[in-house]
């Protein structure tokens, strides 16, 4: 495949003398540069909100679920027994927005003030 791309490469490279081309190149590469530690950056603050979550929203995650809250999910009552599972539950609701109502709302709701780690 990286044999193909060199020789689109060159081919393009003919085609529009290779300027145009060579500057679009380096453009994307600072791009991915920038994206890179901006992923980087991510993770850190995800997982130092994660070691605040579990610190602050398990012990109210287990109480909810003593209550019966989540008796169809397997994954919530444990979904921030940990650091790494703080890190992926976060995540999974702030970044990707999925199942945000599932964990989320009853926590605010029961707990006002988690409102500010979500």
């Amino acid at each position: 495949r990286l044999c193909r791309l060199a020789q689109l490469t060159r081919v393009l490279k003919l085609k529009t003398g290779g300027s145009e081309l060579k500057k679009l190149m380096q453009l994307t590469a600072g791009c991915f540069k920038t994206l890179f530690w901006s992923g980087i950056l991510l993770l850190l603050v995800m997982t130092m909100w994660s070691v605040v979550a579990v610190e602050l929203v398990n012990p109210r995650v287990q109480e909810l679920s003593k209550q019966g809250y989540w008796a169809d999910c397997e994954r919530c009552s444990r979904s921030f027994a940990s650091v790494f599972m703080a890190n992926l539950t976060l995540f999974q609701t702030v970044v990707a927005g999925d199942s945000w109502g599932l964990i989320a709302l009853p926590l605010i709701e029961s707990y006002p003030e988690l409102f500010f780690i979500f």
